[in-house]
């Protein structure tokens, strides 16, 4: 028993360690991790449409998610973009029409939805490339905060029930039954639709989709922007 509580008496028995677990409190754990990976883009979106949210002016923003290189199912957008703070999707439709909104909330496949007035589409005018490359035309949220913001895990961005679907499921997720295979009915990143008015405020030339006459649109990229250093935090 002597051998059992004292290290000095190790005659004829095995010494014990210090901590009786072996554990090394003394040395660096290295972080097996995944560092993210980041697109080398230019932001296409001046900073000060951010300037008064998390991703103000003075932060780096840098393309976590870009649809051509990272894929166009919803899985390869949220693997690129969830756990990342808030962020800015930019779209580019098949007709070289540019679009965006933001998201303050962020994404973590939650299948949950957010209230709040912080995020909101924009769009730079079609047919004027001075102004595509200028300041774009803000929606804000209206009809109230409720249900702004749609986190999906088989989906891509969604902004209200209808201001603006980014490949959205293909099968129930809320309230409905989408059976066992819960990789099934995932959503396309290269098909969009909008409806505006209801949840977020119609352009300014009274179109009530953001894409103009059309209520769905073709997508050839799709981007996402973060801060690092917001994402490092998750």
């Amino acid at each position: 028993m002597a051998c059992f509580f004292s290290n000095s008496l190790s005659h004829g028995c095995k010494k014990w360690p210090q901590n009786l677990f072996n554990w090394d409190f003394g040395s660096k754990k290295n972080d097996s991790r995944p560092q993210p990976k980041y697109h080398d883009i230019q932001l296409p979106f001046p900073p000060s449409l951010v300037g008064k949210t998390f991703l103000k002016v003075g932060r780096e923003l840098r393309c976590c998610y870009k649809a051509t290189v990272d894929g166009f199912s919803a899985t390869d957008f949220h693997n690129s973009s969830d756990f990342k703070g808030p962020c800015v999707i930019i779209g580019y439709t098949s007709k070289s029409f540019k679009f965006g909104a933001f998201n303050p909330e962020g994404y973590r496949s939650t299948d949950d939805y957010y209230d709040t007035f912080d995020a909101f589409l924009f769009y730079w005018r079609e047919k004027e490339e001075k102004e595509r490359d200028g300041d774009p035309i803000i929606l804000p949220k209206v009809g109230g905060s409720g249900a702004a913001l749609f986190d999906y895990a088989r989906g891509g961005p969604q902004f209200g029930a209808d201001g603006l679907l980014i490949g959205p499921p293909l099968a129930p997720v809320m309230g409905g039954f989408a059976g066992p295979d819960t990789n099934s009915g995932i959503g396309d990143l290269r098909q969009a639709k909008s409806r505006l008015g209801l949840s977020y405020a119609r352009r300014q030339d009274g179109k009530e989709s953001l894409f103009g006459d059309e209520s769905k649109a073709s997508l050839d990229e799709v981007l996402v922007f973060c801060s690092p250093e917001i994402a490092s935090l998750y």
